[in-house]
């Protein structure tokens, strides 16, 4: 079982100890504040995973069902972790793009059902997985594969609902004859209706962006002493923006960090990107920079253009930003992207 508490713990060791400049210690910092923040949680515990699953990717699946599983599973994890678990868990089963609902986390548990917290864990091993489900045994005399059946013991009749006898009958309406048709209404045209509108053409200046599952969040980065918010979105290739543009079988990053100046032109410690592909293995980490064409005058914006290949991409994004006022440590974020 993989011990996600002390991966949690290490990174946040990491990031509280990083030497920052003497303004930004001498200014004050405003607290974060947990009420504000659902999800981090969350965010400490499957970025170092997938950071690990990126360092061994054959296993990276597996690592971030079982980390995703853990929170899951525990009583203590906030509604708005618990919901990137789940959202975390539907990408890495289904490989489509994660959404992620907060207030949808408490909505999933049936009625009935067990308690949040109550649920075996969901990790490899022997004797702590999911009751596995009864095998099905087919008829005698069916060939699996070959023709439709149905288990031992199940009566056809009953297989699809009530047995048709015991449905009510429902009488047949009778439709109204129609009117007589105007010979000069158009009736072909009528009856055919208006003609479907056409799809729009696709625009590379104009991709679709995929936003990370939960914004980043650094303390006292204002110049005040106030925090920062930041968002990060990656973009499939091809694609026109972030300038040069990602082209295919790549994945641009953006991390904007909102109400802060431009960024300085050297980059004292790193913001790097972490990403691993589930489809094919490929993982890989870079650095993001600032790029001259993109928000040159603020707010600090770094990207990074990747060759991640095409897939269902799992990455996370951690580290400093250097402003012009400022030396900031961001707090981890992680997203899940599709490149075709």
């Amino acid at each position: 079982m993989l011990n996600i508490a002390k991966l949690a713990t290490g990174l946040t060791t990491v990031a509280l100890t990083v030497a920052l400049s003497p303004v930004a210690v001498s200014d004050p910092a405003i607290p974060l504040d947990p009420g504000q923040l659902p999800g981090m949680q969350a965010m400490q515990s499957l970025s170092p995973v997938v950071q690990q699953a990126a360092a061994d990717p054959k296993s990276a699946q597996e690592l971030l069902l079982a980390a995703a599983s853990q929170l899951a599973g525990s009583a203590a994890t906030p509604e708005g972790s618990l919901s990137l678990a789940q959202a975390v868990t539907r990408f890495v089963q289904e490989g489509g793009a994660a959404g992620f609902a907060p207030q949808a986390a408490a909505v999933s548990q049936q009625a009935g059902g067990p308690v949040h917290g109550a649920t075996p864990l969901m990790t490899p091993g022997t004797g702590n997985g999911p009751i596995p489900l009864e095998q099905h045994v087919p008829a005698p005399g069916a060939v699996p594969g070959t023709e439709a059946h149905l288990p031992t013991g199940i009566n056809p009749a009953n297989a699809a609902g009530p047995v048709a006898a015991a449905m009510p009958e429902v009488p047949t309406p009778v439709a109204a004859p129609a009117p007589a048709p105007d010979a000069a209404a158009p009736v072909a045209l009528a009856a055919a209706g208006p003609a479907p509108a056409a799809a729009a053409p696709y625009d590379p200046n104009k991709p679709p962006t995929q936003d990370f599952l939960y914004p980043s969040i650094s303390n006292g980065c204002q110049k005040d002493g106030g925090n920062v918010i930041a968002t990060a979105i990656s973009v499939a290739g091809p694609a026109k923006i972030p300038a040069p543009g990602p082209g295919a079988g790549q994945t641009a990053y953006v991390f904007t960090a909102v109400g802060t100046p431009a960024p300085a032109a050297e980059q004292k410690l790193p913001l790097n990107v972490t990403w691993v592909n589930l489809t094919t293995g490929r993982s890989g980490s870079t650095t993001l920079k600032p790029n001259p064409e993109i928000n040159p005058q603020g707010p600090t914006t770094l990207t990074a253009i990747v060759d991640t290949g095409s897939g269902s991409i799992m990455s996370t994004i951690f580290g400093q930003v250097t402003t012009m006022d400022k030396q900031c440590t961001f707090m981890p974020t992680i997203g899940s992207s599709v490149v075709a």
